[in-house]
């Protein structure tokens, strides 16, 4: 997508504009961003984290002689509501610094492109810039140990704060909390996009150097797959302690009703179940009820707050048996001299991708938190002021209102107008219907390697639970929070994100064959379908008179 100068108001809202000429550079694509931010965000979300993103993917570039150049550019923006990574800026500084461009890295619409091109190194100009890539590598080095160290501190947190009583609190002590946390949540994230720059940049330079040296693709997969220590994946373990406390019990299809009620903990404690209820209280909401879908919207509820979907996936894991390790981890032999040291870093630095993630969604939980007793106050004071009104003013107008609740009166228009292009969104995001190509094969990113055969499910973001043991799942785009799934499903097939989504770091861990990026795939691929999925070449066949011998 290239830069649309007549939008660029629109373009780049947020709490900074940023006017300019279309630039060559200018190549913007949905790629891993989806992945962070949901299709349709609200402006209350966008105020509080667009720039602040910006401000990050900034600077990454901290250490080079062209970083006052950078701080003028901006790399993320919100245009009709969705979320667009500005890839040809990224890839501009990156050829500056003597590298190649990171598109099959990151994905989007421009990796169809970058598999026609040669990857290779400007030496003079990496030389050049070897001062600052250096400096950058110090940081990196001391990236691992001040994470767990703030895990730590993120863990101690969350534990405070959970004893806070916001209820017993007035309106402008809950927005002083507010704003404590957003600073402290801002002044951190740096954790996992540092984290994230040189995870991408590692994975980039071994991509290369294992080319260089004739290996192909899919041993890079290999050599980073089944990485230790990642926090969201262990979520299976308690899954399956779960369900092989439920499996053996004769009221098994009790406790499976209990579960899909609104009130499932009465539920569960009135049939006579307390262990099952303490048990997902206990190992599933204390350890990840701060993550869920759509994480950065400030309207979407974390998983402690409306746990629906993961006891709907606990629901599917008990019903199904688990899909399994489809194959064994292979052990790639490759020269420890030349490779041991890269593949080494690139496994640190997406563990710390994901786990850095991970803890500092303790912050955006505790934001919601807030952000929901602030609105009942602020409703309770204000009439004509309705439930969602909040989430659609802007973090200026919120200020504004706390300080005079008069102010709604003014900023009631906006909101107005606001809401009704949301709801406009909603009602028309789904993408036009879109023909199967007389081949019938679809490619994309290989993102796990193998092979599996299985039937197509189709599934949005309003999942509401019904995948089968085999199921290829087929869907936009993947968050972490989606993990439990894994267990079930045989395959994977996403139309965002690159080799390093979160969906194909966890695709991984599971041994399940996984495609990124492919154009398309929720419109043309239909529930039902049975499909062969081809994780080493990026191939999709789905002409059923296709062998899988």
């Amino acid at each position: 997508m290239k830069y649309n100068n007549k939008n660029k108001n629109e373009i780049y809202t947020g709490n900074k504009s940023y006017p300019g000429k279309k630039s060559s550079y200018d190549v913007w694509t949905r790629g891993n961003v989806a992945e962070a931010f949901p299709d349709i965000m609200t402006p209350l979300s966008w105020s509080l984290w667009g720039e602040t993103m910006n401000e990050l993917l900034r600077n990454a570039f901290r250490y080079y002689s062209f970083s006052s150049e950078v701080k003028e550019k901006c790399f993320i923006m919100l245009n009709n509501r969705k979320l667009y990574y500005n890839i040809g800026l990224v890839n501009l500084y990156m050829k500056k610094i003597g590298l190649f461009s990171m598109d099959e890295i990151v994905g989007g619409e421009t990796a169809y492109r970058a598999k026609q091109q040669k990857g290779r190194i400007h030496w003079i100009k990496f030389l050049f810039h070897l001062p600052g890539s250096i400096k950058a590598e110090k940081n990196n080095g001391k990236l691992e140990e001040e994470s767990r160290l703030k895990w730590r501190e993120f863990w101690r947190y969350h534990k405070k704060w959970a004893e806070l009583d916001y209820q017993s609190m007035n309106i402008n002590e809950l927005f002083h909390l507010f704003n404590e946390k957003i600073i402290y949540g801002k002044a951190n994230m740096h954790l996992h996009t540092d984290a994230t720059t040189a995870a991408f940049s590692k994975m980039a330079m071994l991509q290369w150097k294992l080319k260089k040296n004739g290996y192909d693709n899919s041993i890079l997969l290999k050599l980073v797959n089944d990485i230790e220590g990642i926090e969201m994946a262990e979520i299976s373990k308690h899954m399956e302690q779960l369900k092989h406390m439920i499996e053996p019990l004769e009221q098994k299809q009790q406790i499976l009703q209990c579960l899909k009620n609104e009130n499932w903990e009465q539920s569960l404690l009135d049939s006579g179940f307390p262990q099952v209820c303490q048990f997902i209280q206990d190992h599933l909401i204390a350890n990840y009820g701060h993550r869920g879908k759509n994480e950065l919207e400030i309207k979407e509820p974390y998983w402690a707050e409306n746990p629906r979907m993961l006891l709907n996936m606990v629901i599917e894991r008990c019903e199904n048996k688990e899909a399994g390790r489809l194959r064994e981890q292979e052990k790639i032999n490759v020269e420890d001299k030349k490779f041991g040291k890269l593949i080494r870093q690139a496994r640190t630095f997406t563990m710390l991708r994901e786990n850095n993630k991970h803890y500092l969604y303790f912050i955006i939980a505790e934001i919601k938190r807030i952000i929901r007793i602030l609105n009942l106050k602020l409703c309770g004071i204000i009439p004509q002021m309705e439930q969602d009104d909040i989430y659609f003013m802007n973090y200026e107008e919120l200020g504004r209102l706390v300080r005079d609740p008069s102010e709604f009166e003014k900023i009631k228009a906006n909101v107005t107008v606001r809401k009704k292009i949301y709801s406009q969104f909603l009602l028309n995001c789904e993408e036009p219907a879109t023909e199967k190509p007389v081949k019938q094969i679809l490619r994309g990113i290989p993102a796990c390697y193998g092979r599996a055969e299985g039937k197509v499910k189709v599934i949005s973001h309003d999942y509401a639970g019904d995948i089968k043991k085999g199921d290829i799942i087929v869907i936009k785009s993947l968050d972490i929070s989606w993990t439990p799934l894994f267990s079930v499903a045989g395959g994977l097939i996403t139309e965002l994100g690159g080799i390093l989504s979160h969906a194909a770091i966890i695709a991984r861990e599971y041994n399940i064959p996984a495609i990124v990026n492919v154009e398309n795939a929720t419109a043309i691929l239909k529930n039902g379908d049975q499909i062969i999925l081809d994780g080493e070449t990026g191939v999709i066949h789905y002409d059923k008179t296709v062998s899988t011998s």
